[in-house]
């Protein structure tokens, strides 16, 4: 019911603490943490960290990664899903879509998908990201003759990105 004073600097300690999957590293299978994550290495799996992801020049993940922020240099294949800033460095390689709250994508970082920025309805819920992201709004072309709908509301067409920046 009530917690104490070692609990709390338990929690605390836990929630700061930090993790390193060094370059010569493999992991086949997912990743969670509560502390914040540097990943050197290859992982085949799904990341979720409820503090900071850090993917160095030579990590590679082909998986979905879900984190409150990100520092991406490496290369991922899979959604991105970032609660705060998601940024990518100039060696960066993404292959796959990506939802954050903030986007910083230096010169010569790499992109191929689609991106949602702004607020989460759950943060935690990574299905209902990757559902928003798998069914993009697209226009409705209007036949002549044809009745306009009642209710109009904006539409987002969600870019697809190619190319280094």
């Amino acid at each position: 019911m009530f917690t104490s004073k070692d609990d709390d600097a338990r929690i605390t300690e836990i929630s700061s603490s930090s993790n390193t999957i060094s370059k010569d590293t493999s992991i086949d299978g997912n990743v969670e943490t509560t502390g914040n994550l540097r990943i050197e290495g290859t992982i085949k799996g799904n990341i979720r960290a409820r503090s900071k992801v850090v993917l160095g020049t030579s990590g590679e993940v082909e998986g979905k990664v879900f984190a409150q922020t990100a520092d991406i240099e490496g290369t991922i294949k899979g959604t991105v899903q970032v609660e705060g800033m998601l940024t990518l460095k100039s060696t960066a390689n993404i292959k796959g879509d990506i939802k954050t709250g903030k986007l910083v994508m230096e010169a010569g970082a790499v992109f191929e998908g689609r991106c949602k920025m702004g607020t989460f309805k759950n943060p935690d819920d990574l299905a209902s990201a990757e559902a928003e992201l798998a069914n993009p709004v697209t226009n409705q072309e209007l036949k002549p003759g044809s009745k306009s709908p009642e209710k109009t509301e904006p539409k987002f067409i969600k870019p697809s990105l190619t190319g280094t920046v």
